[in-house]
């Protein structure tokens, strides 16, 4: 069995004014970098063989916090970016839904293979970030902790990846800034034991605010 941490990057200003980021390369904001700093230290004592994560900065500054005390370097994928949403980029949902009504619902409300105007669809980020997860796990051993940073999307498509899950629903996984999941891997039949963990995050002040509405599943 491998332990495979996967953990969502900090804070951005997008995340604050609720746009859609998706490819977007969008660093993340000083609270952001506080998360991560404090992410990296809740794992300072926490045995790691090797951090992974996105090639986007907001991923990849939010792993280097977590290697740093390891004296690891982090080995970034472009596999492992976050779903490119095409023309929704830089827009809020409110935005979205009134420059192109029922498109977005549309795609949330499907079997995940409909994709964003001009991006991609939610099966098409599972099977690139499920084929580089399976890569990047094959040339571990049984008994490694790999530490791995990507995205909210991604990492739902991921994890329903990973465990088989319908796609018709995940967006019924939460995954706050700077959350860690961890997921026994065991190549086909793997187990969650942890999800969305914010313990590092314990009195640290300020927060993400909620998305102020979203499409029904």
């Amino acid at each position: 069995m491998i332990k495979l941490y996967l953990a969502r990057h900090g804070e951005t200003e997008g995340n604050v004014q609720q746009w859609y980021q998706g490819s977007t390369d969008v660093p993340l904001n000083e609270h952001g970098l506080e998360q991560a700093r404090c992410l990296g230290e809740f794992f300072r004592h926490v045995h790691l063989d090797a951090v992974y994560s996105s090639t986007l900065q907001r991923a990849k500054v939010t792993a280097e916090c977590v290697a740093a005390p390891h004296h690891l370097d982090v080995v970034a994928y472009d596999e492992l970016k976050e779903a490119d949403f095409g023309v929704w980029e830089g827009h809020t949902y409110q935005e979205i839904t009134t420059q192109w009504p029922g498109e977005l619902e549309a795609v949330y409300a499907s079997d995940g293979t409909l994709p964003a105007r001009g991006g991609e669809s939610f099966c098409q980020v599972r099977d690139r970030t499920l084929k580089k997860t399976r890569e990047i796990l094959s040339h571990h051993k049984d008994g490694d902790s790999v530490f791995m940073v990507s995205h909210g999307a991604a990492i739902r498509c991921l994890l329903f990846g990973l465990l088989g899950l319908d796609m018709k629903r995940i967006w019924c996984f939460q995954q706050f800034n700077t959350a860690f999941n961890i997921i026994e891997y065991y190549g086909d039949r793997n187990v969650m034991t942890l999800m969305n963990c914010t313990q590092h995050l314990e009195g640290l002040t300020g927060y993400q605010p909620q998305w102020d509405k979203m499409p029904s599943l």
